[in-house]
């Protein structure tokens, strides 16, 4: 009940476009993309994680609105094989042009519980920067109980465009993340450690996400987490999501253009 009068509130309100930096596609029930454009939200990241998921992102994404990143993520790094594993390389490199970023990727050392299943997300982490820094895209992160690590990792590979999604750090790492201008991005609900940092960092350096359908329902769950901003932040919603917005297309390099009679009334 409370989700229905949250959304029925910013419908009758708002009239403006939305960017969801980071959910899967490929895991919804609900296929019905055209909806989710509708409402408003422009701009959706949807990332592969393994084999099936990136060639399905691949097939899902328009160029237009829906935008697709490939990588392995840390939880199909501890079993893929070398053969598989090249698969994936091979298949970004030959669609580096449709794709914005390299991605899902990165560390999860909850589920990584001994040194040998940290290394081996490492590895494989390890090569998707070395991916991403050939073909000169940026990364979409994962660093779930491993942010310490991710960093060390990112300075070794002088990676340069970071995303951070669904930013569980806290504001112990504030500084490293302004000096580097790296991105992270808000899912649709608060925590308290993660509250603390959206109001101590600079609007240039944040994205939302549903990261659906693990946290949120659909992409248009970014709405709640740019609530949250502009709540914190004390800026008004329209113009929290315009910046957002912007940050967004800026960070994948996407130059789509917005078309109002689309965009819900």
């Amino acid at each position: 009940m409370e989700k229905q009068i949250f959304k029925k509130r910013e419908l009758k309100k708002y009239k403006i476009e939305l960017a969801d930096s980071h959910c899967h596609l490929d895991a919804l029930e609900n296929k019905n993309f055209s909806e989710f454009i509708s409402y408003g939200v422009l701009t959706i990241i949807t990332n592969g994680t393994d084999t099936k998921s990136n060639i399905e992102t691949l097939n899902i994404s328009d160029n237009k609105h829906i935008f697709a990143a490939l990588g392995i993520d840390p939880s199909t790094a501890l079993n893929i094989s070398d053969k598989e594993l090249i698969f994936n390389i091979e298949l970004i490199k030959n669609n580096n042009k449709k794709i914005v970023s390299i991605g899902e990727i990165g560390l999860d050392f909850k589920i990584a519980v001994n040194e040998n299943d940290k290394n081996k997300q490492k590895y494989v982490f390890e090569k998707m920067l070395d991916l991403a820094n050939e073909l000169n895209l940026p990364v979409s992160i994962h660093s779930r109980n491993s942010i310490d690590e991710v960093i060390k990792i990112l300075k070794s590979k002088n990676i340069k465009k970071v995303h951070f999604h669904f930013f569980e750090g806290d504001l112990s790492y504030l500084e490293y993340i302004k000096q580097n201008n790296y991105l992270i991005s808000i899912p649709p609900f608060s925590s308290s450690k993660r509250d603390k940092v959206i109001k101590e960092i600079p609007m240039q350096n944040i994205m939302v996400e549903s990261d659906a359908p693990a946290a949120g329902n659909t992409p248009i769950d970014v709405e709640k987490a740019i609530a949250i901003i502009s709540k914190i932040k004390q800026i008004e919603f329209e113009k929290t999501a315009e910046i957002i917005t912007n940050n967004t297309k800026m960070f994948f390099n996407i130059k789509n253009k917005t078309n109002l009679n689309i965009m819900r009334k």
